[in-house]
């Protein structure tokens, strides 16, 4: 894959499954060029932002979550399931 920006640019197709509950851990290796974008490495809690099909070349971007993103969702996730496990519907 090519970098351009924060954009990978791929030749083989790629769309939104592609990534459905792959993105707990990444890892990206790369040129001088993702390194330099600080990308080289294993990542935990990317977030796809989109996938475009630009003539035969799909670009997408990942971002990794904050740890205050992480926060909402666990809780979140936690007040889900006391509710649940209390009969109360939210």
């Amino acid at each position: 894959m090519e970098l351009n920006g924060n954009n990978f640019i791929s030749k083989t197709e790629v769309t939104p499954a592609t990534f459905a509950g792959k993105l707990s851990k990444v890892t990206i290796s790369g040129d001088a060029e993702a390194d330099a974008a600080g990308l080289i490495g294993t990542h935990e809690h990317m977030e796809l932002v989109q996938v475009k099909k630009y003539g035969d070349e799909w670009w997408f971007i990942l971002r990794k979550m904050s740890a205050a993103e992480l926060e909402r969702m666990q809780n979140r996730g936690d007040i889900d399931y006391i509710a649940m496990m209390t009969g109360v519907t939210l």
